[in-house]
């Protein structure tokens, strides 16, 4: 008789906690599902062409973080015939005339009261040279961008100092090389650092979009 009580109660017991640990697991998954929520709002993908050049775009806003958003854009020309892809190349102009995509990678940062200049750009996983210079004509002067184009970190240095009464929009553009996309692939997660002049990290880690999306 007394093996019988102490069979049931055993019984229950298991049943309680089986009750418990998928009440864990449930609120668990809840967790998971509520911090991507808050981190991810949208994302989008597009293709399109249009005569001659075609594209593909990836735009994405953040919820949370400094970084609010980012948009990544490859800008190529269609029906390219090897002879003219060896004609632009033999004049000297690696563009995107003789095959050379046109990437645009964009930030937006929003949280700071004044003007936000970018003097360092971290691809964690990949080493990356840059070229710091204004970008007048970005279908000529891909082939002179090592990994990636910048432009000068004290452009408009005296406006940089002013503190606004509220956050500031900033806009942080970027030109980038195709072997160097081509390294950004192979990374499991983008994750990007923006180091302002005045130090501060602006830290952005996300899915790979470049590989996902295939750019």
């Amino acid at each position: 008789m007394i093996f019988l009580y102490l069979r049931l109660y055993l019984k229950m017991f298991l049943k309680e906690c089986d009750m418990c640990i998928r009440t864990i697991l449930v609120m668990c998954r809840v967790f998971v599902f509520c911090v991507l929520g808050a981190f991810l709002l949208s994302a989008q993908f597009e293709t399109y062409c249009s005569g001659k050049f075609c594209a593909k775009k990836y735009a994405c806003e953040f919820k949370s973080g400094p970084i609010i958003s980012v948009f990544f854009k490859k800008r190529y020309m269609t029906g390219l015939s090897e002879a003219d892809i060896l004609k632009a190349k033999a004049r000297g102009t690696f563009n995107i005339e003789s095959g050379e995509p046109d990437y645009t990678l964009r930030f937006v940062i929003v949280g700071e009261h004044r003007a936000v200049n970018i003097r360092e750009v971290i691809f964690d996983g990949v080493e990356a040279e840059p070229s710091i210079f204004h970008l007048d004509e970005p279908d000529v002067e891909l082939g002179f961008i090592k990994d990636f184009q910048m432009g000068f970190p004290d452009a408009n240095l005296e406006f940089s100092k002013l503190i606004f009464p509220v956050p500031v929009y900033n806009v942080f553009t970027m030109r980038l090389r195709r072997p160097f996309v081509e390294r950004l692939k192979t990374q499991d997660k983008f994750k990007i650092t923006l180091v302002s002049t005045y130090d501060k990290e602006f830290v952005l880690e996300t899915d790979n979009f470049i590989r996902e999306y295939d750019f």
